[in-house]
């Protein structure tokens, strides 16, 4: 079964259209898009949604920010969620409405060989097969006999019928065909032994004890592990991002200035094909684009660390013994003239103080954590640059 989308186009033009046969893909504005929809008033996100196909039906899931609605309906997409296809569907991508068909595979027509010949029922008499079974059943063996004897020498001294003799039956002319004649077929050559030689050299394990069947197991083991990791190298990723968005860290990793398909393609499949497939103009080599990718988590995780230790000093400095002192000092009251509780209390609206003005948790959040984590990826980032590896 194919999908058809196509754009619904009012001025009667011929209108943008893609054909999906069995197969998935990305919809947007970008250039790695399976469907580049061209859009000026960037309405229409660079992956805006995906196309999937599984268990005979096709799937439609929203990955923009501006969401995908259903036209005629209040409904629009969950994003993050595949919802199921039908016919004319009508889907809102920005200014443009897409209209979804779906089109059966039509069979092929029946050949010569499966068509009924007009005279096979033609030998299916019922009444001449009543009088054989009839005279079948009156016969004996000495008149069996004499039927044989007489038969047979009627169709010695006998010329022949014309029909027999001359009588050419036409058959159908078999049409002439181009059609190459099918090469035999040659037995697959086995994989050489240097592809596997070098694929356990790169995997770091000796393979040359591992029979053939053994071998093409692990090879796809090692490609679903490669698949796995791709998908967790992602969303780590991702968390890093909406981490540092919460804690309002406006820090981007040096690693991925340039254009790392980990980070721009929207999910595990398009960075496979952009990593192992020929890849865009300004993306990272596939190499790189791991190695800056597991960098920048691990810049990420020590600053964390470090930024988090700052957090605790300064907490444990606000409320030091001397520091609450100089604070007490401060409100003009002498030190000689308060006593225990007068501490208590000075202290309770020292607190009330930090807490109602919301002064610390910012403080201690976007100043002491935010200025030790930059510090810590700044040092970290330089000490890289110097060594790159």
């Amino acid at each position: 079964m194919q999908l058809v989308l196509e754009v619904c186009s009012a001025s009667g033009e011929p209108s943008a259209r893609k054909t999906f046969d069995g197969v998935g893909g990305v919809i947007g504005r970008g250039t790695a898009c399976d469907w580049v929809i061209p859009d000026t008033a960037r309405l229409i996100s660079s992956h805006h949604g995906l196309v999937s196909f599984r268990g005979g039906h096709y799937f439609l899931t929203d990955i923009s920010s501006n969401g995908i609605g259903v036209s005629g309906s209040l409904e629009r997409l969950r994003k993050g969620h595949a919802r199921q296809i039908s016919d004319a569907d009508v889907y809102q991508l920005g200014a443009l409405e897409i209209r979804a068909r779906l089109i059966e595979h039509q069979r092929p027509p029946l050949g010569r060989s499966e068509v009924i010949p007009d005279d096979a029922f033609l030998g299916l008499d019922p009444i001449q097969a009543l009088d054989r079974e009839q005279r079948r059943g009156e016969s004996s063996q000495e008149l069996e006999a004499l039927n044989t004897l007489t038969e047979s020498t009627a169709q010695a001294f006998s010329p022949g019928t014309v029909d027999q003799d001359h009588l050419v039956v036409p058959q159908w002319a078999e049409p002439v065909s181009d059609v190459v004649p099918a090469q035999p077929v040659v037995a697959a050559s086995a994989v050489p032994e240097t592809f596997w030689a070098q694929f356990g050299e790169a995997l770091g394990m000796e393979v040359g004890a591992l029979d053939t069947s053994s071998r093409e197991a692990l090879a796809i083991k090692v490609a679903g592990l490669f698949r796995q990791a791709i998908e967790g190298l992602q969303q780590s990723l991702r968390t890093r991002d909406e981490l540092s968005s919460e804690v309002h860290l406006g820090w981007t990793s040096p690693a991925l200035t340039r254009q790392n398909p980990l980070v721009d393609c929207p999910d595990a499949q398009a960075a496979l094909t952009a990593l192992l497939g020929g890849g865009e103009l300004g993306h990272l080599p596939p190499e790189r684009a791991v190695a800056h990718a597991c960098r920048d988590l691990q810049i990420h995780q020590l600053a964390l660390v470090v930024g988090c230790r700052a957090v605790v000093r300064s907490a444990l400095a606000a409320f030091a013994p001397d520091h609450l002192l100089l604070c007490f000092e401060r409100e003009g009251k002498p030190s000689r003239l308060l006593t225990d509780g007068a501490h208590w209390r000075a202290y309770q609206r020292y607190y009330r103080r930090l807490t109602d003005e919301a002064s610390l948790g910012d403080q201690l959040l976007r100043n002491d954590f935010c200025k030790a984590y930059e510090e810590q990826v700044r040092l970290v980032s330089s000490l890289h640059a110097a060594y790159p590896g």
